[in-house]
């Protein structure tokens, strides 16, 4: 008896068929029916042997029924077949499925394909999702992709033609057709949480699918109350507005999709729809919070930058009024330095008798006043005023020069803080951000 391949397929009682063996290891089997005595022609005489040869005379049927048991049993090896073919077939190792359909020729749908056990990502996805086991089974069964910028680009391009769902102009996308789900990972470790988001977001795609029609009208005017509710700003209005463009038809989901992760309420929304949403979410409050606490931390990051950047705009003003006064002050006592030299020159040349007579005041550049007096005695003040200028002048440039550097590392640490921040914002949208991969 020849040995059967490991790979051959089976029935469902697990037994290979024989022509399935014969045709693996490339017999040609050709059946006949028995062999028929030599019979003299026309008649019923003897026959060679001596022996009375009377035609068969054949039996009456009535009706079909010799047919019945044939086709019963065509039909129950037909449906012994398709079953293996679909419902047995989604249960064996994809090894044996790819082998079976090699041998019959045949593409098992998506959907009946065997589903490869979700990786230690996508489960912890899962659970940040707060998904219940429902929303589990419906999200691992999507055989999820999780993709970087590079590996995501045109996964989701045209999703409407192609029967898919995308998620905020395409950043991940459900397709119906195979019941798939790929999403966009972004490289930077900070926007977790909004793949968090995209995976509820298209989990609860896959959610709409599995509604009940009846459900479904139900729960539809519900989430379009929710969202007419919304301030006429709340950015959640153009998001809806952009996923479902001119393809009026996807709204629904959409709303289920967004509301479901975005939308919560002190109280839950209408206790109807809150009951669909529980089907597939354990807590939606946490997992909104996902979706408030990702944007929180760019909102704060964008305030907090523009609040330090307001604050170098006062010490830059205020670090230009101390230069150009500092620089006036210089030229001050470099003009009063050179009257000063000037005066104590032209005295210095005066006949003793005069110079003993002479009598001075001045206004220091400063303001401070040198009333009337002995010529030397006030030339001798001006001198000490100078020499303070001349202590107190490199000083102050060096504090000036000192707040102008740290403004200007301030504004280097800043931009580079504007840039880090314009980086993540780029990297929301894969079509933006540079190629990376996960």
């Amino acid at each position: 008896m020849p040995v059967v391949p490991d790979d051959l397929p089976r029935s469902p009682s697990g037994r290979v068929p024989r022509w399935v063996v014969d045709e693996a290891s490339g017999r040609v089997v050709q059946q006949f029916g028995p062999a028929e005595p030599f019979r003299p022609a026309g008649g019923s005489g003897p026959d060679e042997f001596g022996q009375v040869w009377t035609p068969a005379v054949p039996a009456r049927r009535r009706g079909s029924r010799p047919v019945v048991p044939v086709l019963a049993l065509v039909l129950l090896v037909g449906f012994g077949c398709t079953w293996w073919l679909t419902d047995g077939l989604s249960r064996a190792p994809a090894g044996v499925v790819d082998a079976a359909e090699s041998v019959f020729g045949v593409q098992l749908s998506p959907g009946l394909r065997p589903v490869p056990p979700p990786t230690a990502e996508v489960v912890a996805l899962a659970g940040e999702a707060h998904l219940t086991d429902e929303g589990r089974e419906l999200l691992y069964g999507a055989r999820p992709e999780l993709l970087g910028a590079a590996a995501f680009a045109g996964r989701c391009d045209d999703g409407h033609a192609a029967g898919a769902v995308a998620h905020d102009g395409a950043v991940g996308c459900y397709k119906p057709g195979d019941e798939s789900i790929v999403v966009y990972v972004p490289a930077d470790a900070r926007l977790h949480g909004f793949v968090v988001e995209t995976v509820a977001h298209e989990t609860l795609h896959a959610a709409w699918n599995r509604l009940s029609p009846a459900d479904q009208m139900v729960v539809t005017p519900l989430l379009e109350a929710e969202v007419a509710a919304l301030a006429p700003d709340d950015p959640m209005r153009a998001q809806i507005d952009g996923s479902v463009g001119t393809h009026l038809e996807s709204r629904p989901t959409e709303l289920f999709a967004y509301v479901g992760t975005q939308l919560w309420r002190d109280g839950g929304l209408a206790p109807a729809l809150e009951a669909v949403y529980a089907r597939f979410v354990v807590d939606r409050a946490a997992l909104v919070a996902v979706h408030t606490g990702f944007l929180s931390q760019l909102d704060t990051m964008r305030t907090d930058i523009e609040a330090a950047y307001r604050t170098l705009v006062d010490s830059e003003q205020a670090n230009a009024l101390s230069r150009a006064q500092y620089d006036a002050d210089a030229a001050a006592v470099a003009d009063y330095r050179a009257e000063y030299q000037a005066k104590a020159a032209e005295v210095a040349a005066m006949p003793e008798e005069r110079r003993a007579r002479l009598r001075l005041s001045w206004r220091w550049w400063d303001g401070t006043d040198l009333p009337m007096a002995p010529a030397e005695q006030t030339l001798a003040t001006a001198a000490d005023l100078l020499a303070r200028d001349d202590a107190e002048l490199p000083a102050r440039e060096a504090a000036v020069g000192a707040a102008e550097a740290a403004a200007a590392a301030e504004r280097a640490r800043l931009d580079g803080l504007t840039a880090d921040f314009d980086t993540l914002q780029a990297q929301l949208d894969p079509t933006g951000s540079q190629p990376s991969s996960s």
